[in-house]
């Protein structure tokens, strides 16, 4: 079994072991977007957002998970049509997403909405959204197109549901998972399952490592919500009080709705729900002291541990190995420590 404890050993802060595959990333994505584009004002304005800024981590998924399956040196030009969908379609969302949420920041540069307008950036982001299908197609494969669809339909139904994260009542956990599963896991699992559906026409690895996507993500997304609280400028690229600022409602808030204490559940109860205002720090406070952030990194590390028990089941292997390094970034490694 590959528990935490083996895989932390393997953490190696000296050397990135995926810088070679993420500029492969980055140059297939170039070419796509240059085949598509050309050297309009289109691909001017969307270049930079797809150049070394960002992790590359959905493709890197597909990457992996293709060659976990077909071998470590299996060639990956079929798969080079869905690392460009994939993460086009993830920076497409992002265009949207700090439009919605009025974040002015994006990696630490200005979001693309702050630079060239919203109707620009709603325009951009539809355009590359359907660039995304033409990818799809590109690999003759009917069921990875329907897979990238449905992720795309996800994606554009969860920007719905999200408003209600910020709610006049309490969000259930119910309702913060599947906008989670639908905003964030969708494209995880959707990496992963189009690169398994190319490697193998098993249909228990494919659902297997769909699984394993959707796992990979939520676990991804519960730390960035953390971090969101605890975290720093530096591992965000933007301010960590916006989710506060914005009253998002997350699985840390409705932990810390169930164990507040008297005064803090009225003080949250006065800020999320009926828009009265507090300074961020206190909200923080209250957030960490009644263990909503402890109850998410531990549901957090949960699914990265399950993500860990799949990857056993496949022999050892280089690609394995990178795979687990990949999930190892998922830690508390670096967390703000705030006293009470």
């Amino acid at each position: 079994m590959i528990d935490s404890d083996k895989a932390e050993k393997m953490k190696d802060n000296s050397v990135d072991p995926f810088e070679h595959d993420r500029q492969m990333i980055v140059k297939a994505i170039n070419d796509d977007l240059k085949g598509q584009y050309g050297d309009s004002f289109v691909f001017k304005m969307i270049a930079p957002y797809f150049g070394r800024q960002g992790k590359k981590l959905r493709p890197l998924i597909s990457v992996y998970v293709y060659r976990l399956i077909a071998g470590d040196n299996a060639p990956l030009k079929k798969i080079h049509p869905i690392l460009s969908a994939i993460e086009i379609a993830h920076n497409a969302s992002l265009i949207v997403d700090d439009v919605f949420d009025k974040d002015e920041l994006r990696r630490g540069d200005l979001s693309f909405f702050v630079k060239y307008g919203t109707f620009a950036a709603l325009s951009i982001a539809y355009n590359l959204s359907a660039f995304v299908f033409d990818l799809a197609t590109r690999t003759d494969h009917a069921e990875v197109v329907r897979t990238v669809g449905g992720a795309a339909s996800d994606l554009s139904y969860a920007l719905y549901l999200s408003k209600d994260l910020k709610s006049s009542s309490i969000v259930t956990e119910e309702y913060f998972m599947d906008v989670l599963r639908k905003k964030t896991s969708s494209l995880f699992r959707s990496a992963a399952k189009a690169a398994a559906l190319l490697a193998t026409d098993n249909r228990i690895t494919v659902q297997v490592m769909e699984k394993f996507g959707d796992n990979f993500g939520t676990a991804y997304q519960l730390r960035d919500d953390v971090l969101a609280i605890q975290g720093t400028f530096d591992d965000l690229g933007k301010e960590p009080d916006s989710d506060i600022i914005n009253r998002f409602q997350s699985l840390i808030t409705i932990e810390a709705f169930k164990n507040a204490s008297k005064e803090d559940f009225r003080v949250l109860t006065e800020f999320y729900l009926q828009d009265v205002d507090y300074d961020p720090d206190v909200i923080r406070r209250i957030l960490i002291r009644s263990g909503g952030t402890q109850a998410t990194m531990e549901r957090c590390l949960d699914y990265r541990q399950m993500c860990l028990n799949t990857l056993e089941k496949f022999p050892v292997s280089v690609t394995r190995d990178k795979l687990t390094e990949l999930l190892m970034k998922i830690n508390f490694d670096r967390i703000q420590k705030y006293g009470e």
